[in-house]
């Protein structure tokens, strides 16, 4: 990683990095993995010891951390630089945002062809939906089935809110029904911020939660449901931002990812009217493809097809 200040430390098998990165040295940064098979990750962080954490629990191959100190203003735009210069390098790198090459998409490709992939962002219908069976659904419905016998015997989980999730995945996943689990999950009840704002369940793909309900764990009531969509796609498309700041509301939980727009709601039908809008289901198809083409869903384990037959079949 270019620039001075910058520590370069063997983590091969290391579960912290808390001993090696003193907090009297400085923590906030951008930061720069290894993995065993050569390739890269590139990020940002304002405590990277606590971000290592959370990386080592969804990789066990990273071998090397190289951490450059980067004052938090400018975090944004080195971590952006960082990831071109990789890029430019040649360098195969794993992230998912920021990068601008379609990685992974050889498994995608054979579900649905590139040519297709380029018609379905250009439509706005929804994919039909055959729910056909798969040969991994005794094992991932045993897996799951008690989170699922949970979460529908919640009473905030409604029947109009089963109803939004199955308009999302059938206007905004390729073929849905072909490319659950192995591309995008939902999971009902998921440990994800359990003790601050836990969810009701979570949509995701490869590594990123598209669409999710949540709420204050001091307020178990009053539900946040988030979207996200490709920033740049929403901007482009709709006339003005006012019209994205009336959807808007403070960050829920995790700060926003730079080129990833999270739309609040406070209310199903508030999320619901939003995907009647052309502009924001090209938006959520543009971010969860590019998703899609990086590679495969990493919590597929977590994946619940109860819910998807519940959701889809309303």
């Amino acid at each position: 990683m270019d620039g001075a200040e910058v520590d370069r430390l063997t983590v091969d098998g290391v579960g912290s990095i808390a001993h090696l990165l003193p907090r009297s040295r400085g923590r906030c940064g951008v930061y720069e993995l290894t993995f065993a098979d050569g390739e890269r990750y590139v990020g940002q962080a304002v405590d990277v010891v606590a971000r290592f954490g959370v990386h080592r629990k969804t990789w066990t191959d990273i071998v090397e951390i190289t951490f450059r100190r980067v004052p938090r203003d400018r975090l944004d735009d080195e971590e952006r630089d960082q990831i071109r210069r990789r890029e430019s390098a040649g360098v195969r790198l794993r992230n998912v945002v920021h990068t601008a090459g379609r990685l992974g998409a050889a498994e995608l490709d054979r579900i649905l062809s590139p040519a297709e992939q380029q018609r379905w962002l250009a439509g706005h219908e929804p994919c039909p939906v055959a729910l056909a069976p798969h040969e991994w659904y005794p094992a991932q419905h045993r897996r799951t089935r008690h989170q699922f016998d949970r979460l529908r015997a919640d009473a905030r989980f409604t029947a109009e809110m089963a109803r939004l999730v199955g308009a999302y995945l059938r206007l905004t996943m390729p073929v849905p029904e072909e490319t659950q689990r192995d591309f995008w999950t939902i999971t009902a009840l998921p440990s994800t911020n359990a003790g601050t704002y836990p969810r009701l369940f979570t949509v995701s793909v490869h590594s990123l939660e598209t669409l999710y309900v949540c709420h204050d764990r001091r307020w178990p009531h009053a539900l946040q449901i988030c979207l996200n969509v490709d920033k740049t796609v929403a901007q482009s498309q709709l006339r003005t931002r006012l019209r994205l700041r009336a959807m808007r509301a403070a960050p829920y939980g995790n700060r926003v990812r730079p080129l990833v727009l999270a739309l609040r709601f406070g209310s199903v039908a508030g999320a619901y009217e939003a995907l009647t809008r052309p502009q924001i289901v090209k938006a959520a198809r543009r971010l969860n493809l590019d998703l899609m083409r990086k590679g495969p869903a990493l919590n597929w384990k977590t994946h619940c097809p109860d819910l998807v037959r519940h959701v889809l079949s309303g």
